[in-house]
């Protein structure tokens, strides 16, 4: 998870706090650690997600939390 005490944008807050690894979206999505990295933390680098992006996310945020809203994301 955030192991480089990075700071962290909404959604990277919300899978570190429901322990979701970035390899399991990673595996779930297709997306690459980069990208996934670029999403999750704040920095120079802070990507705004796609909307089709945000579904993949989304999508396997819910097999781990099926309760999961995209309120809490993003």
């Amino acid at each position: 998870m955030s192991g480089l005490n990075k700071p962290r944008t909404k959604a990277g807050k919300y899978i570190d706090l429901h322990e979701i690894s970035h390899t399991y979206i990673a595996q779930e999505t297709g997306l690459s650690m980069d990208t996934l990295t670029r999403i999750f933390t704040i920095g120079k680098k802070t990507q705004n997600p796609t909307r089709s992006t945000r579904k993949l996310i989304l999508d396997a945020v819910k097999k781990k939390k099926p309760d999961a809203n995209p309120s809490d994301l993003w």
